[in-house]
């Protein structure tokens, strides 16, 4: 397989694969993500979709992330967070259900957890631009040399009292989500990596 041709699909299917996880978390109602959750509760708070919110959010962190490391603004990631938001706005419309019963929540949630595990590996074999969100994590680093951890942890924190003002769906899950999707990424990447060298 061409190595340019296996990128694009890498970046693309990985992309498809991480908003069709995001969107059973969100639909679980066990608790998302600190981001999905303020996307969430800023989209109950107005006429616009999740992965609408998802999209301007990500213009606004374009911005402020250039500001930040005092650069031009990377639009290259907007690909990024247009794909995103357009699969997640399809998957929410075609995943309409609520889980009424406890174990079909957990159920929803962990294979969730594991589909948006997979894609962000996948996705990153691409090495296209990353989302602005995640750049805010890099530009915080740089601006006030914090190591990573600190910077994830601080975008996170901040995301999360947004979804919680926002009365966005932050429950168990979400500390879940917080503690393990890290470790399944780190798990999955080097899988990933392997499989793509070999085919190009």
């Amino acid at each position: 397989m061409n190595k340019t041709y296996a990128r694009v699909f890498a970046y693309i299917v990985g992309l498809i694969i991480q908003s069709v996880g995001l969107s059973l978390i969100i639909r679980s109602d066990f608790g998302t993500g600190p981001w999905d959750g303020f996307y969430v509760g800023i989209s109950n708070h107005s006429g616009l979709t999740v992965g609408s919110w998802l999209f301007v959010v990500g213009i606004l962190l374009v911005f402020f992330n250039s500001y930040l490391i005092k650069s031009k603004p990377n639009f290259i990631s907007l690909i990024t967070i247009f794909i995103m938001g357009l699969c997640m706005d399809c998957c929410l419309y075609l995943l309409d259900f609520e889980p009424d019963q406890a174990e079909m929540q957990v159920l929803t949630f962990w294979a969730g957890l594991l589909l948006t595990s997979i894609g962000m590996s996948l996705y990153v074999q691409g090495k296209f631009a990353i989302t602005p969100a995640d750049q805010l994590m890099y530009a915080l680093s740089h601006r006030f040399r914090l190591s990573l951890m600190w910077s994830k942890t601080l975008t996170d924190m901040g995301a999360l009292m947004l979804a919680f003002l926002l009365h966005g769906p932050i429950g168990f899950g979400t500390i879940i989500y917080t503690f393990l999707c890290g470790p399944f990424i780190q798990f999955f990447i080097p899988k990933f990596e392997r499989f793509f060298t070999q085919k190009t």
